[in-house]
């Protein structure tokens, strides 16, 4: 199947996309009232690919997958608005509270999208510097009446020799983020792999990687994986290796890294060129200290 992936491009110039209309939330800040906060918190983050490749096949499949995370929290990228209106159709923006702007309707900063089983009393999306309009989406969870969890998703900036714009673009993330008192995690598509520079040396080691922390050196953990996956390597740039492009990053003393673990990682039944994405998603726990 020849299938040339423009994702990359795809989100150039779509900052419109903060004002996607989508039904109201069946949740209401009265369920944390008199409750103590979870034990635990299952997070997954996920770049849906906006492309529509063979989605009546696909998106099933990823939906599957949400179903199967049993996630607290869900930090996708590239939500094109066909995907937002399927997440509709099946019931998702109903299930899970989603971030809004001021004006209530949905939050999709260059495609990215918070949904969380709880509250969401806030949400911001800022700017970052680059060509490509990248933002990050922070979003404050409220897990009970009187505790906080700040959840931010970021698709950053793409190009093989974008590393020193990603650079920068940390550094804005994570100044933008400084100011957050209660625990905090960062998931997304940082677009780009370990050990790379500038780009990494601009991460803030305030925040634990939980895939590194967790696996060490053992496993490589290759969410943009060429050699597992032809639609990687369909979407691929000249001379672009397998990478670990997406991650987990978690600051605070009062939740500690359980576990973390690969999903969309197998190709759709009876077709081995076609995946859930291009990317393979994650799927974190993290637990009370």
């Amino acid at each position: 199947m020849e299938i040339r992936l423009s994702r990359r491009e795809w989100l150039v110039g779509t900052s419109a996309l903060l004002g996607c209309k989508g039904s109201g939330n069946s949740a209401s800040s009265a369920g944390t009232q008199g409750r103590p906060g979870p034990d635990r918190l299952r997070v997954l983050t996920y770049n849906v690919l906006a492309d529509p490749v063979e989605i009546d096949r696909r998106i099933p499949r990823l939906l599957e997958i949400f179903t199967e995370a049993d996630a607290d929290l869900l930090a996708l990228q590239e939500v094109a608005p066909w995907f937002v209106a399927i997440l509709e159709r099946e019931g998702w923006l109903a299930r899970y509270q989603a971030a809004r702007d001021a004006d209530g309707r949905l939050a999709l900063p260059n495609g990215q999208m918070i949904l969380s089983r709880f509250p969401i009393p806030r949400s911001r999306a800022r700017r970052l510097t680059g060509r490509q309009r990248r933002t990050v989406l922070v979003s404050e969870i409220a897990l009970s009446a009187d505790e906080t969890f700040v959840l931010a998703t970021t698709h950053m900036e793409s190009l093989l020799e974008d590393g020193p714009t990603r650079a920068t673009q940390l550094d804005e993330i994570f100044a933008e983020l400084a100011g957050e008192t209660a625990p905090t995690m960062l998931a997304g598509d940082l677009n780009f792999g370990d050990g790379e520079q500038p780009d990494t040396e601009h991460l803030d080691p305030a925040f634990t990687d939980l895939w590194t922390h967790l696996h060490g050196s053992a496993d490589p953990g290759l969410t943009w994986n060429r050699e597992r996956s032809p639609m990687a390597a369909a979407g691929s740039f000249v001379g672009e290796p397998s990478r670990r492009l997406d991650r987990v990053l978690l600051r605070g003393s009062g939740w500690l890294p359980s576990s973390i673990a690969i999903v969309g990682d197998r190709s759709i039944s009876g077709d081995p060129w076609l995946f859930p994405s291009d990317h393979f998603g994650l799927v974190a726990e993290v637990s009370r200290a």
